[in-house]
């Protein structure tokens, strides 16, 4: 007897959500103003529709300003997809993700400002058997590459995050 064709893909398809963290080095003007930060992450990946992964990811980033007492902050949540190149262990992938923004800085009456921005980079899942692994990622974020107003500049940063991926299906 054959299975039938939604068996074949329920056993192709899977899906891992992981929690981690990681640090954010400020660059272009935010680094004028802010040191190295942490970020807390929670991603989903959509894998086995080769040779593309679909992911989903809710950032916070805090950024601690260099005259001390407040931080930039940022709530980042967004969708992307990775490019996986075939290998054993250890599965490297390119990735690009488009995510909303929320920016505030924790000094009081410090406007909250909403952009759109694309984050672009490369990674690393290192296979665990029973679970879906731990996934490294090193990412080149733009911030407010759409709704910044007309004399804003660029705000970037380079985000690097571990997370561990547990496979639910």
């Amino acid at each position: 007897m054959l299975p039938s064709q939604a068996q074949i893909t329920s056993l192709i398809v899977q899906l891992d959500l992981g929690i981690g963290g990681g640090l954010s080095f400020p660059t272009s003007p935010l680094s004028d103003n802010d040191n190295v930060g942490y970020n807390a992450i929670g991603k989903a990946r959509l894998h086995g529709i080769l040779p593309l992964n679909i992911t989903a990811m809710g950032m916070f980033n805090t950024l601690p300003n260099k005259s001390g007492g407040s931080s930039d902050q940022q709530w980042l949540v967004g969708a992307g997809l990775e490019y996986g190149l075939i290998s054993v262990a250890v599965h490297p992938y390119f990735a690009v993700d488009a995510f909303y923004s929320d920016f505030t800085n924790t000094a009081e009456g410090a406007p909250t400002l909403s952009r759109g921005g694309m984050g672009f980079g490369f990674g690393a899942v290192l296979g665990l058997p029973g679970s879906g692994g731990i996934d490294a990622a090193l990412k080149y974020q733009v911030m407010n590459m759409w709704g910044k107003e007309a004399n804003e500049e660029t705000a970037t940063q380079v985000s690097l995050n571990v997370a561990y991926m547990f496979n639910i299906f």
